[in-house]
Protein backbone atom coordinates (compact mmCIF):
# COMPACT_ATOMS: atom_id res chain seq x y z
CA UNK A 1 0.00 0.00 0.00
CA UNK A 2 1.58 3.34 -1.04
CA UNK A 3 2.43 5.81 2.26
CA UNK A 4 0.75 9.48 1.86
CA UNK A 5 2.24 12.30 3.26
CA UNK A 6 0.53 15.68 4.08
CA UNK A 7 2.83 18.65 4.68
CA UNK A 8 2.03 22.35 6.37
CA UNK A 9 4.19 25.31 6.92
CA UNK A 10 2.99 25.25 10.50
CA UNK A 11 5.76 23.80 12.82
CA UNK A 12 3.96 25.20 16.01
CA UNK A 13 1.83 22.24 17.37
CA UNK A 14 2.38 19.14 20.59
CA UNK A 15 -5.41 5.66 28.95
CA UNK A 16 -8.14 5.69 31.16
CA UNK A 17 -7.45 4.79 34.79
CA UNK A 18 -9.15 3.18 37.29
CA UNK A 19 -8.93 5.56 40.55
CA UNK A 20 -7.31 3.42 43.49
CA UNK A 21 -8.38 4.61 47.16
CA UNK A 22 -6.34 3.68 49.96
CA UNK A 23 -3.37 4.33 52.36
CA UNK A 24 -0.30 5.29 51.27
CA UNK A 25 1.98 4.15 54.34
CA UNK A 26 5.57 4.64 52.55
CA UNK A 27 4.37 7.90 51.19
CA UNK A 28 7.32 10.31 51.49
CA UNK A 29 6.47 13.63 49.83
CA UNK A 30 10.25 15.22 50.63
CA UNK A 31 12.07 12.58 49.18
CA UNK A 32 14.09 9.53 48.87
CA UNK A 33 13.15 6.76 50.67
CA UNK A 34 13.11 2.61 50.93
CA UNK A 35 10.18 0.63 50.20
CA UNK A 36 10.78 -2.62 49.77
CA UNK A 37 7.31 -3.72 49.37
CA UNK A 38 7.44 -1.89 45.80
CA UNK A 39 8.19 -3.55 42.91
CA UNK A 40 9.76 -1.81 39.88
CA UNK A 41 10.03 -3.74 36.65
CA UNK A 42 13.30 -3.61 34.74
CA UNK A 43 11.49 -3.04 31.53
CA UNK A 44 11.42 -0.16 29.33
CA UNK A 45 8.59 1.12 27.52
CA UNK A 46 8.85 3.78 24.87
CA UNK A 47 7.66 7.51 24.97
CA UNK A 48 4.74 7.96 22.22
CA UNK A 49 3.88 11.59 22.33
CA UNK A 50 0.70 12.93 19.77
CA UNK A 51 1.74 16.61 19.44
CA UNK A 52 -1.94 17.96 18.42
CA UNK A 53 -4.20 20.85 17.84
CA UNK A 54 -7.99 21.19 17.57
CA UNK A 55 -7.48 23.63 14.99
CA UNK A 56 -5.72 21.24 12.97
CA UNK A 57 -7.37 19.20 10.49
CA UNK A 58 -5.34 16.11 9.57
CA UNK A 59 -5.05 16.06 13.05
CA UNK A 60 -8.53 15.04 12.83
CA UNK A 61 -8.86 13.10 10.33
CA UNK A 62 -5.77 11.19 10.61
CA UNK A 63 -3.33 11.76 13.43
CA UNK A 64 -5.38 10.81 16.16
CA UNK A 65 -6.66 7.88 15.04
CA UNK A 66 -3.22 6.70 13.55
CA UNK A 67 -2.11 7.66 17.07
CA UNK A 68 -5.10 5.44 18.49
CA UNK A 69 -4.10 2.77 16.22
CA UNK A 70 -0.26 2.54 17.17
CA UNK A 71 -1.59 2.98 21.33
CA UNK A 72 -4.22 -0.24 20.65
CA UNK A 73 -1.45 -2.70 19.08
CA UNK A 74 1.48 -2.02 21.77
CA UNK A 75 0.18 -0.27 24.61
CA UNK A 76 1.72 -2.18 27.19
CA UNK A 77 5.56 -1.52 25.41
CA UNK A 78 4.88 2.36 25.63
CA UNK A 79 3.57 5.73 27.40
CA UNK A 80 1.25 7.44 25.50
CA UNK A 81 0.01 11.03 25.82
CA UNK A 82 -1.18 14.02 23.49
CA UNK A 83 0.37 17.77 23.80
CA UNK A 84 -2.39 20.33 22.78
CA UNK A 85 -1.06 23.27 21.22
CA UNK A 86 -3.01 26.87 20.46
CA UNK A 87 -6.47 24.88 21.43
CA UNK A 88 -8.53 24.91 24.22
CA UNK A 89 -6.36 21.85 25.69
CA UNK A 90 -3.04 23.78 25.74
CA UNK A 91 -1.35 23.05 29.18
CA UNK A 92 1.15 25.90 29.33
CA UNK A 93 3.49 23.78 31.65
CA UNK A 94 3.77 21.07 28.62
CA UNK A 95 5.19 23.83 26.04
CA UNK A 96 8.97 23.36 26.32
CA UNK A 97 8.11 19.33 25.23
CA UNK A 98 6.43 20.16 22.92
CA UNK A 99 8.96 22.69 21.03
CA UNK A 100 11.79 20.49 21.99
CA UNK A 101 14.26 20.64 18.77
CA UNK A 102 13.88 16.84 18.51
CA UNK A 103 10.54 16.89 18.62
CA UNK A 104 10.13 19.96 15.85
CA UNK A 105 9.27 19.56 12.28
CA UNK A 106 7.47 21.78 9.46
CA UNK A 107 4.57 18.81 9.49
CA UNK A 108 1.41 18.60 11.12
CA UNK A 109 0.68 16.58 12.95
CA UNK A 110 3.82 15.33 14.92
CA UNK A 111 4.22 11.85 16.87
CA UNK A 112 7.12 11.47 18.50
CA UNK A 113 8.65 7.92 19.55
CA UNK A 114 11.09 7.67 22.11
CA UNK A 115 13.90 10.53 21.53
CA UNK A 116 12.62 11.28 17.92
CA UNK A 117 9.72 11.75 15.10
CA UNK A 118 8.31 8.77 14.21
CA UNK A 119 7.75 10.48 10.63
CA UNK A 120 10.02 13.23 9.98
CA UNK A 121 8.52 13.75 6.40
CA UNK A 122 5.01 13.60 7.96
CA UNK A 123 2.38 11.72 9.28
CA UNK A 124 0.78 8.65 6.82
CA UNK A 125 -2.75 9.35 5.92
CA UNK A 126 -3.20 5.76 6.40
CA UNK A 127 -4.12 4.77 9.31
CA UNK A 128 -3.37 1.48 9.93
CA UNK A 129 0.08 2.16 8.66
CA UNK A 130 0.83 5.06 11.22
CA UNK A 131 0.35 2.42 14.17
CA UNK A 132 2.29 0.02 12.36
CA UNK A 133 5.06 2.97 12.24
CA UNK A 134 4.43 3.58 15.55
CA UNK A 135 4.79 0.40 16.83
CA UNK A 136 8.05 -0.44 15.06
CA UNK A 137 9.37 2.70 16.07
CA UNK A 138 9.09 1.45 19.68
CA UNK A 139 10.31 -1.80 19.04
CA UNK A 140 13.44 -0.37 18.16
CA UNK A 141 13.72 2.25 21.01
CA UNK A 142 13.13 -0.67 23.25
CA UNK A 143 15.47 -2.84 21.66
CA UNK A 144 18.29 -0.28 21.38
CA UNK A 145 18.00 1.13 25.32
CA UNK A 146 19.61 -0.66 28.05
CA UNK A 147 17.00 0.00 31.54
CA UNK A 148 18.94 2.35 33.16
CA UNK A 149 16.37 2.93 35.62
CA UNK A 150 12.83 1.54 36.36
CA UNK A 151 9.41 3.55 37.24
CA UNK A 152 6.20 2.09 38.92
CA UNK A 153 3.26 4.36 39.96
CA UNK A 154 0.33 3.51 42.55
CA UNK A 155 -2.43 4.84 44.59
CA UNK A 156 -3.69 7.15 42.01
CA UNK A 157 -6.50 8.96 43.90
CA UNK A 158 -8.60 11.87 43.54
CA UNK A 159 -9.01 13.32 47.79
CA UNK A 160 -11.38 16.61 47.52
CA UNK A 161 -9.85 19.23 45.46
CA UNK A 162 -7.08 17.69 44.12
CA UNK A 163 -5.41 14.63 42.88
CA UNK A 164 -2.40 12.40 43.16
CA UNK A 165 0.11 9.53 42.58
CA UNK A 166 2.57 7.91 44.45
CA UNK A 167 5.64 7.57 42.50
CA UNK A 168 8.16 4.78 42.54
CA UNK A 169 11.93 4.62 41.17
CA UNK A 170 14.88 2.42 41.04
CA UNK A 171 18.08 2.66 39.09
CA UNK A 172 19.19 -1.30 37.92
CA UNK A 173 22.39 0.61 36.67
CA UNK A 174 23.75 2.79 39.85
CA UNK A 175 26.75 3.78 37.54
CA UNK A 176 24.99 6.17 35.35
CA UNK A 177 26.15 9.41 34.97
CA UNK A 178 24.19 12.53 34.11
CA UNK A 179 21.32 14.79 35.69
CA UNK A 180 18.31 12.59 35.57
CA UNK A 181 15.18 14.13 36.48
CA UNK A 182 11.66 12.56 37.41
CA UNK A 183 8.54 14.80 35.78
CA UNK A 184 4.80 13.86 36.68
CA UNK A 185 1.84 14.65 34.01
CA UNK A 186 -1.73 14.16 34.79
CA UNK A 187 -4.05 13.29 31.85
CA UNK A 188 -7.91 12.67 31.29
CA UNK A 189 -9.29 10.21 28.94
CA UNK A 190 -12.95 11.07 27.16
CA UNK A 191 -12.49 14.72 26.90
CA UNK A 192 -14.99 16.23 24.12
CA UNK A 193 -13.65 19.44 21.97
CA UNK A 194 -14.69 20.21 18.50
CA UNK A 195 -11.99 19.22 16.04
CA UNK A 196 -11.09 20.39 12.39
CA UNK A 197 -11.27 17.56 10.05
CA UNK A 198 -9.44 17.28 6.29
CA UNK A 199 -11.99 16.97 3.67
CA UNK A 200 -14.78 17.09 6.12
CA UNK A 201 -16.76 19.20 8.22
CA UNK A 202 -15.79 19.82 11.92
CA UNK A 203 -16.24 17.44 14.23
CA UNK A 204 -18.18 19.14 17.39
CA UNK A 205 -17.78 15.61 19.66
CA UNK A 206 -14.58 14.48 18.79
CA UNK A 207 -12.63 12.58 21.41
CA UNK A 208 -9.51 13.12 22.46
CA UNK A 209 -8.07 10.56 24.87
CA UNK A 210 -4.23 10.98 26.72
CA UNK A 211 -4.55 14.62 26.81
CA UNK A 212 -2.42 16.14 29.57
CA UNK A 213 -4.18 18.18 32.07
CA UNK A 214 -1.55 19.21 34.78
CA UNK A 215 2.11 19.07 35.22
CA UNK A 216 2.64 17.94 38.87
CA UNK A 217 6.62 18.75 39.17
CA UNK A 218 8.33 22.44 39.22
CA UNK A 219 8.33 21.95 35.37
CA UNK A 220 7.47 19.88 32.48
CA UNK A 221 11.26 18.54 33.25
CA UNK A 222 10.52 17.60 36.63
CA UNK A 223 13.45 17.76 39.46
CA UNK A 224 15.86 16.46 40.29
CA UNK A 225 16.73 12.44 41.65
CA UNK A 226 19.89 10.76 42.21
CA UNK A 227 21.58 7.49 41.31
CA UNK A 228 20.82 5.11 43.92
CA UNK A 229 19.68 1.50 43.81
CA UNK A 230 17.10 2.14 46.63
CA UNK A 231 13.53 2.50 45.72
CA UNK A 232 12.64 6.25 45.90
CA UNK A 233 9.27 6.89 46.77
CA UNK A 234 6.83 9.85 46.42
CA UNK A 235 3.28 11.46 46.56
CA UNK A 236 2.82 13.96 43.55
CA UNK A 237 -0.19 16.21 44.00
CA UNK A 238 -1.85 18.96 41.18
CA UNK A 239 -5.04 20.50 41.58
CA UNK A 240 -8.56 18.99 40.26
CA UNK A 241 -10.49 20.93 37.72
CA UNK A 242 -13.76 20.37 38.61
CA UNK A 243 -14.76 19.93 34.99
CA UNK A 244 -12.69 17.18 34.82
CA UNK A 245 -13.70 13.68 34.95
CA UNK A 246 -11.93 11.96 38.10
CA UNK A 247 -12.91 8.34 36.26
CA UNK A 248 -11.00 9.25 33.20
CA UNK A 249 -7.84 10.31 35.07
CA UNK A 250 -4.47 9.24 34.81
CA UNK A 251 -1.17 9.59 35.85
CA UNK A 252 2.04 9.65 33.53
CA UNK A 253 5.92 9.47 35.33
CA UNK A 254 8.96 9.95 33.06
CA UNK A 255 12.56 10.41 33.99
CA UNK A 256 14.49 12.48 31.86
CA UNK A 257 18.24 13.15 31.24
CA UNK A 258 19.32 16.63 30.86
CA UNK A 259 21.85 17.61 28.53
CA UNK A 260 21.24 21.53 28.21
CA UNK A 261 18.41 23.89 29.18
CA UNK A 262 16.18 22.70 26.55
CA UNK A 263 16.80 19.22 25.18
CA UNK A 264 16.44 16.44 27.52
CA UNK A 265 16.39 12.71 26.74
CA UNK A 266 13.78 10.77 27.77
CA UNK A 267 15.64 7.47 29.26
CA UNK A 268 11.83 4.99 30.65
CA UNK A 269 8.19 6.09 32.46
CA UNK A 270 5.08 4.19 33.28
CA UNK A 271 1.81 5.46 33.26
CA UNK A 272 -1.41 4.33 35.57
Amino acid sequence: MKKHYLKLTSAMLVLSSFIFLGCSKDDDSSGDNNTPSVTIEQKNRALVIDITGTWCPPCGAYGIPGFNDGIAKGKDKMVPFAIHVSDPLTVAGMTPVASMGRFMTTSVPRIAVGNGLAFPAGVYTDIGLTGDKIIESVDTFIANNPVVVGVALNNLKVDGSNISVDVHSKFFNTAATGDYQMAVYFYENGVISSQKMSGQPDNPNQQHDHTIRAVATPTAWGEAITVSGDIRTKTYTAPMNAAWKSQNMGAIAIIWKKISSSDYLYINGNIK
